[in-house]
């Protein structure tokens, strides 16, 4: 017999009777009220609310964002941690009474009518298939829709400017590089990989918009990226390495000592160029911009 559990009855039961009391279809109220209480399922939806001036009342795995997410304004001590990106609590977003709710359709498609039930929830798709739209434009989309539910719409407007604007003085600084062409790679923490962001990706988007040419032409890969090992940079050794490390990684550290990386091209020439480690690559037009930030100073 499986185990029902406390817990699992008071989410059952909280989700029951939500689901009551909101039994009208709160799709409908979706465009009829401007957000004042908004919680946050997805790291870039909270930046996105920072950027426009509101302080989420609730934010899935607080201190993961703050690790990773270094934008300001930064959360505010008062915002409640609603659990994992991956399983939200439902009781602690109700209790947040919200008035709506920003999840990602990758994690939460499958909860989103007991979501809509405690709220108005809005789900995205950052991750679009490479035929429909890319990922810088969805960014930019969905910025501009929630900073219409928060009544914000000339504020993002305004933000995505001046994201725009920063790309064009980046490609400025640097439309007379020698070698434009680029590796964008993350290490990982505990497995001897690399990710590098292939065309699809926001992040290798970004630095198109600024002049640079992808060097990587990997399989498509729904969130942009293909994860590599050594073995897989010397058809690509020719093009400037920018990367994120991972500076407790023993796989970084051994790396430096590995035949094949000393050999590498742009290992022997120097062109490689690390950018600190909490550069988020994944999220809105404050990161967008803080991305451009580094990679002008690393060629500085």
């Amino acid at each position: 017999m499986s185990q029902f559990t406390r817990r699992t009855f008071l989410t059952a039961a909280t989700a029951s009777a939500l689901t009551v009391a909101c039994s009208r279809s709160p799709r409908l109220q979706i465009s009829n009220q401007t957000a004042t209480r908004v919680v946050a399922l997805e790291w870039v939806y909270a930046e996105n609310l920072l950027a426009l001036g509101i302080q989420p009342v609730g934010v899935a795995d607080i201190q993961g964002y703050e690790r990773y997410v270094n934008v300001q304004p930064s959360l505010a001590e008062t915002v409640v941690d609603v659990g994992t990106r991956q399983e939200p609590s439902l009781e602690a977003i109700a209790q947040l009474k919200p008035d709506l709710i920003l999840g990602v359709e990758l994690r939460h498609q499958t909860i989103y009518d007991t979501l809509s039930a405690i709220a108005p929830t809005l789900i995205f798709n950052p991750y679009p298939s490479a035929e429909n739209l890319n990922q810088l434009d969805e960014m930019q989309q969905t910025f501009l829709k929630i900073a219409e539910r928060v009544n914000r719409r000339d504020v993002a407007e305004k933000i995505i400017q001046q994201m725009q604007a920063k790309f064009q003085t980046a490609a400025e600084r640097i439309k007379n590089l020698q070698k434009p062409d680029f590796l964008l790679g993350q290490f990982s923490d505990n497995a001897p990989q690399i990710r590098l962001f292939a065309d699809n990706s926001m992040a290798a988007q970004i630095l198109t918009a600024i002049g640079l040419k992808n060097a990587w032409k990997g399989e498509f890969d729904r969130f942009g990226f293909n994860t590599v090992w050594v073995e897989a940079l010397p058809k690509v050794e020719t093009a400037n390495f920018i990367y994120i490390p991972a500076p407790n990684s023993p796989y970084q550290q051994q790396l430096e000592t590995n035949p094949v990386w000393r050999g590498l091209e742009f290992v022997q020439q120097k062109r490689l160029y690390a950018i600190a480690p909490d550069t988020w690559l994944f999220g809105g037009p404050l990161s967008a911009q803080i991305l451009v930030e580094k990679i002008i100073q690393t060629f500085a």
